[in-house]
């Protein structure tokens, strides 16, 4: 069972960890300092998201859609919840352009330092940043001789940008192009050596897909174990994108139990909860025992790779979040518990759908808790309401009016706790609060978080600021408490105002509003007052 929480206590470090209110009064100083520092994970559990070093051009909107049509947010690398601890930051790669073959990488919508201070605040929080080498699109080819070089431009990378260390997500044809599974191997040695002489730890870790973990697979990953063991922290097998391949089951009496002789990733179009709680159980035991034709990878580096949702993947999403319960529960009962689990990706879990109902981190709250040995049992909900939108405030006769559309949830939407800057200031079932005893000339940060029965609190509202005039005679004026937050799915006409991020802006273009279409990114949109 999920150990219950008290409201105000789960709502704050929800309100901390997706309003970043806590770590933006830190110093840019202190975030230098930070950077430099890597995070020890050796003795944690793990929740692994993937982080999209790219953005989305509202002319090509067609070719960043997902499976199902969906959209992926556009989102800063200090707006990652804290409950994903581990980072990868996704890609390290050859670039258009490049005159060599030695991938790199660069932050695609912000300076180096400004990058680097985004780095230094999840590492102060004790998180992991990681520069992902390859992807799907990488065309990597190394060449016996190139170890020194490739170590050293992973070492100018952790040296500009902060990084905790690198995975490896080489896929189909980089896999064994040229002589990648020695030279990359033997570079991060190279480059685990430079720091430990300065007492540090640098992370290594893979996350191939599952069909190349296959010990006689023609391509596979077992050179990149074999090259690395006792070396890497942890391996995030996908297991997505491969639905015709799965497992051999070799034994009579578990022959019984999945009703054949060979376990599909996908079956029944997914839609069978059972299927997949033997795929995810029956998969990661082969694993962790180098069993049905699988290499060994120990359980306690093993971290299990799944989609945010259908649109992340094209197959390998849990639509039933209690088949992994039940096959993390039955590992753990056989003394195979893992170190953690993955998913594709945190931009994607942030992500809409094509419909543009936000996905509202539906992978982050199913199984944050599941890290902490917190199992939930089929008969609890588990599902968080969706987020506030369309609050606005409004400062009258000496208070804030508060009013906001009401959020949904699978069950029914039990309240509302209604946020001053970092205290709860009310708790309603209603969808307005009223805010006294306010301070004339000071400006409040507002946020309201839906809660349902079960204390699962959904993602703080977009905050909106309020400045109490100095004077009642100054309370005519137009000023920002006036006008409301940025909301998803609402059309905007020209001249229309927001606040999103503590700035007004004004619509230049009329649309309908989407989280990758955010004022401070889509220029073309929006221009800030």
């Amino acid at each position: 069972m999920l150990k219950k929480k008290n409201r105000r206590l789960n709502a704050i470090a929800l309100s901390l960890m997706l309003g970043g209110m806590l770590t933006s009064q830190l110093s840019h100083a202190a975030f230098q300092d930070a950077a430099s520092e890597m995070p020890d994970i050796s003795q944690k559990k793990i929740l692994v998201g993937y982080w999209h070093n790219w953005g989305i051009n509202p002319e090509e909107i067609d070719e960043a859609r997902g499976y199902q049509g969906g959209l992926p947010s556009d989102m800063s690398l200090r707006e990652v919840p804290k409950g994903f601890n581990v980072v990868n930051v996704a890609f390290m790669k050859v670039m258009k352009g490049q005159t060599d073959n030695i991938p790199t990488f660069r932050p695609y919508n912000t300076s180096d330092e400004a990058f680097r201070a985004e780095v230094a605040e999840l590492n102060a929080q004790g998180r992991a940043v990681l520069i992902s080498l390859g992807g799907a699109q990488a065309h990597i080819e190394l060449r016996a001789g190139q170890e020194q070089a490739l170590a050293n431009e992973i070492i100018r990378l952790v040296e500009t940008y902060g990084f905790d260390g690198l995975d490896i997500d080489l896929e189909q044809d980089a896999i064994a192009a040229a002589n990648n599974s020695t030279v990359i191997p033997a570079a991060l040695k190279i480059v685990r050596a430079h720091y430990q002489q300065q007492g540090k730890h640098f992370i290594i870790s893979m996350a191939p897909e599952f069909p190349y973990l296959q010990a006689n697979r023609g391509v596979n990953y077992k050179a990149y174990l074999q090259n690395l063991a006792g070396v890497y922290d942890f391996i995030a097998p996908q297991y997505y994108n491969q639905a015709g391949d799965g497992v051999n089951i070799d034994k009579p009496e578990e022959v019984a139990e999945v009703g054949a002789w060979w376990l599909p990733q996908e079956a029944e179009g997914g839609t069978s909860a059972r299927h997949k709680e033997l795929f995810l159980y029956y998969l990661t035991d082969s694993l962790a025992n180098g069993s049905r034709g699988y290499v060994q990878i120990p359980a306690n580096k093993l971290v299990i790779g799944l989609p945010a949702n259908a649109d992340a993947a094209g197959s390998g999403y849990v639509k039933d979040a209690q088949s992994l319960y039940n096959a993390m529960a039955r590992l753990a009962a056989n003394n195979e518990p893992v170190k953690g689990l993955m998913t594709w990706s945190i931009n994607w879990d942030n992500g809409t759908t094509k419909s543009g109902q936000h996905y509202g981190y539906e992978f982050l709250s199913r199984y944050q808790d599941l890290l902490e040995g917190n199992v939930p049992d089929d008969k609890e909900d588990t599902q968080a309401p969706t987020q506030v939108q369309g609050l606005k405030a409004v400062y009258s006769e000496g208070r804030v009016n508060l009013e906001w559309q009401p959020a949904s949830d699978n069950v029914g939407v039990a309240g509302y706790t209604v946020w001053r800057d970092l205290t709860q200031v009310g708790e309603t079932a209603n969808t307005g609060w009223q805010d006294k005893g306010l301070k004339p000339g000071e400006t409040y940060r507002y946020t309201v978080i839906a809660y349902d029965e079960a204390n699962n609190f959904a993602t703080p509202s977009q905050p909106v600021l309020v400045t109490i005039p100095a004077t009642d005679d100054e309370e005519e004026e137009e000023v920002p408490d006036q006008i409301g937050a940025f909301t998803e799915g609402k059309v905007y006409e020209v001249g229309d105002k927001v606040q999103y991020d503590g700035k007004v802006y004004r619509c230049t273009y009329a649309h309908t509003a989407a989280s990758h279409w955010a004022p401070d990114r889509a220029v073309n949109l929006w221009a800030a007052e």
